[in-house]
């Protein structure tokens, strides 16, 4: 398969050689397309920064899929996970906490509990790298664009993007007073309300202001009487941007954030119950009952579409707040720009939850972590033209500091006569600081106007230091213990690694209309430390030392095409992609819940990516959205379980595709709209669990909504009604084992999606 895949690359790229008949260029010069005046004040047009530039998506060589600000105000969407239904190869990993969740693309992630690892997915915001991926959880604040850039992109946004970039840029401010305000209310008393306004405070200085507020009731049922309902939501954002542009090629843009959240969440329910284990009889500490009586005493059933749960609301926890100021200057010299970006961001967050999911049982009543993480950015940037337009350019430095503190605590609370004893209470103190910096570069030399040769590079050096302290105590003094998680550990690493990393890519224009690329990337993600819980004593190679997890580099072979169709009504992307990643950083889920950090010597990801857009002139207010993704991803070598050579990489589906059709009709001479939407997404199977376990596979599914709404004239209000999940589907996005599977060997838990929601949203624009 991989030398298939390898050779359809090589065949796709080779037509970048042909000679074909030429097109007589307007004006065209550096990177532009056959007539790019009139491509780029074309209003439908958009507009990316993949490679820290402004192309249109038919310019850029590289699979982007593009999620618009006017998308999600359509949708009401709000938080990451509800776009990635809709973006070709990228997808979530869930746990029970924002701050070992996943985003994954083309199947590649690292999702991991241990504060020494960073995510293979960089989340990028307004230019600012985020050191912690769940600092971009938070809810969507006044956005203007979401770019998922694929594939290893080290070479401009550093070292965490080995998988890929998720780019977000939020709305600047403007010289023309306006804005937008909408409230919703929905399913489980959900209200979601947001604003923004804009507008000069002088001829130089424009301001932005923006707010979101979203609450909403539990969504698993909470079986206790008078308790609340878990997994519920109570978040806030505010943002304020300056602009001061005292001339066209002059500006300096002042930003601040702050977003807080307390929610409890983020919880399982049980999808399958063992029998009585033959342990519980024998527990010293009262209050261990077993499982099946547990969940009878509350008229709990456990099964695939289970949503209810037993727990005590003050037994469940995630509160986190994030903010920071940023101050990006920019100058025009003609030819040539200089950006600089300087940044301070801080994020915290306190979790802990009900481990064994139910709280009438006292068998793991308590995990949880306290975290925070306070990071300084500085990037410059110089970008512009040489040769009369013949070079691109754009190129920089960057440096960046973390430091990270935590405190972790796991309970096994079950205290038993005879070994393993339990009746461990598990703390482990950590401190991880990072200091990164690294040059970089890319040159596109424009061969002709229709041909064009990227080429570039980033020299990054990266510096970890942690420290580490865990310690076992007895929960209960009066019984025996047994450490969970093995022996008392304190240690000290230092790690230093330096790296080269960079891509080359070839682009061709057939037509004005139609680009074809072939690329090579090598990514580069730092090495990481391993200061879980569960940090594995054996795998301490000094004394003193930590455990230490190879730096995670992917090569990616990428073909792609883009074009535009049909007089401008359709638009295609199709990219093709063989990637290997050596080292990838991730954790593995046993069949009991327990998480352990390690690194897989090799995994490929081969696949297909494609979507069409569609808007046919002679169904005016038709728009038809198209996505498929064939993504095959297999562990190649894994020296510490070479039974597992030769699988699918777990959490990942082979096929998945999705489409929207929006129909809108004008309703009236004054402008009035009304307008339907329909959206469908569907996945294949996949299995969660590394080795494929019979109880961890999750079936194929797919979903529908449908909206519904009515606009006035340049929507200065609308109301519109929408229905999620249609079918009432009951989908997991993630089944493991629970804790009393290590008593049981039988019990599981999932996290469910969503159920049926109703919303009606009330809008206005200014």
């Amino acid at each position: 398969m991989k030398i298939g895949m390898r050779t359809l690359l090589l065949a796709s790229g080779a037509t970048l050689a042909l000679t074909v008949n030429p097109v007589a260029a307007q004006g065209q010069t550096g990177n532009q397309t056959d007539n790019p005046d009139t491509l780029r004040d074309d209003e439908d047009v958009v507009i990316v920064t993949a490679r820290k530039t402004e192309e249109t998506l038919l310019e850029v060589p590289l699979a982007v899929s593009v999620v618009s600000g006017e998308f999600l105000d359509d949708t009401g969407f709000t938080q990451i996970q509800e776009v990635m239904r809709f973006v070709p190869g990228f997808d979530l990993t869930p746990t029970n906490t924002t701050r070992a969740s996943g985003a994954k693309i083309r199947g590649i992630s690292t999702f991991s509990f241990s504060d020494g690892f960073e995510s293979s997915v960089a989340t990028v915001i307004d230019g600012v790298v985020l050191g912690r991926e769940a600092q971009g959880f938070f809810d969507f604040l006044d956005v203007e664009a979401i770019e998922v850039i694929k594939g290893p992109q080290g070479t401009l946004f550093g070292k965490n993007a080995s998988a890929g970039v998720v780019n977000i840029r939020t709305r600047q401010p403007e010289f023309e007073f306006g804005g937008q305000a909408d409230i919703s209310y929905g399913s489980f008393n959900e209200v979601i309300a947001r604003a923004a306004v804009t507008g000069p405070l002088s001829d130089t200085v424009a301001f932005r202001l923006s707010a979101t507020r979203n609450r909403r009731d539990g969504l698993l049922d909470n079986a206790i009487p008078g308790e609340d309902d878990i997994n519920d939501k109570d978040t806030y954002g505010l943002r304020g941007k300056l602009l001061f542009q005292p001339s066209d090629a002059f500006s300096v843009t002042l930003a601040a954030d702050y977003v807080e959240e307390e929610n409890r969440c983020c919880m399982p329910t049980f999808r399958v119950a063992g029998g009585p284990t033959g342990a519980v009889p024998f527990a010293l500490n009262p209050g261990v009952i077993q499982l099946e009586d547990a969940l009878a005493e509350f008229d709990i059933v456990a099964g695939p579409g289970n949503r209810r749960i037993g727990i005590f609301d003050d037994n469940i926890l995630q509160e986190s707040e994030a903010g920071g100021i940023s101050a990006t200057v920019d100058y025009d010299f003609g030819n040539h720009a200089l950006r600089s970006i300087t940044a301070w961001r801080d994020w915290n967050i306190d979790e802990f939850n009900e481990a064994d999911g139910v709280s009438n049982s006292n068998v793991n009543n308590r995990n949880g972590t306290v975290s925070s993480a306070e990071q300084f950015s500085q990037e410059f940037q110089l970008s512009g033209s040489l040769g009369e337009g013949k070079i691109d350019y754009v190129s920089g430095l960057f440096y960046f500091h973390q430091e990270v503190d935590a405190q972790g605590q796991v309970d096994i609370d079950i205290a038993l006569p005879f070994p393993p004893f339990f009746n461990a209470r598990t703390n482990a103190d950590r401190t991880v600081t990072t200091d990164s910096a690294a040059i970089f570069g890319e040159f596109t030399y424009n061969v002709t106007d229709r041909l064009s040769l990227v080429a570039g590079g980033r020299y990054t050096r990266e510096e970890l230091d942690a420290t580490y302290e865990r310690v076992a105590t007895p929960i209960n003094p009066a019984f025996p213990i047994g450490p969970f998680f093995g022996p008392d550990v304190a240690g000290e690493q230092q790690v230093t690694d330096y790296n080269l990393s960079g891509r080359f890519i070839g682009r061709y224009f057939w037509t004005e209309n139609l680009m074809t690329y072939l690329s090579w990337s090598r990514g580069y993600k730092g090495p990481g430390i391993d200061v879980a819980e569960s940090v594995n004593v054996n795998a301490i190679e000094e004394p003193g030392g930590l455990p230490v997890l190879k730096p995670e580099i992917p090569i990616l072979w990428e073909a792609g095409l883009k074009a535009t169709m049909l007089d401008g009504d359709a638009a295609l992307n199709v990219a093709v992609y063989d990637q290997t990643v050596n080292d990838l950083q991730t954790i593995n889920t046993d069949n009991t819940g327990t998480v352990t950090n390690l690194s897989i010597d090799e995994i490929s990801s081969q696949g297909v990516e494609a979507d069409l857009t569609v808007t046919p002139s002679g169904i005016p207010g038709l728009t038809v959205v198209a996505s498929l993704t064939f993504n095959d991803v297999e562990i190649v070598q894994f020296d510490e379980r070479p039974d597992l050579e030769g699988i699918r990489f777990r959490d990942n589906p082979k096929w998945f595709y999705s489409a929207f059709a929006d129909y809108r009709r004008s309703l009236s001479d004054q402008g009035h709209e009304g307008f339907v939407r329909a959206e469908w997404t569907w996945q294949s199977s996949k299995n969660a669990a590394f080795d494929r376990a019979d109880f961890t596979e999750i079936d194929a599914y797919g979903l529908l909504n449908l909206r519904a709404g009515f606009d006035a004239p340049d929507r200065r209000w609308g109301i519109v009604a929408s229905v999620e999940n249609v079918l009432d589907e009951d989908y997991p996005f993630f089944v493991f084992g629970s804790s009393y599977r290590a008593l049981d060997g039988t019990t599981s838990n999932h996290y469910l999606g969503e159920p049926r929601i109703y919303n009606v949203q009330l809008r206005t624009r200014f």
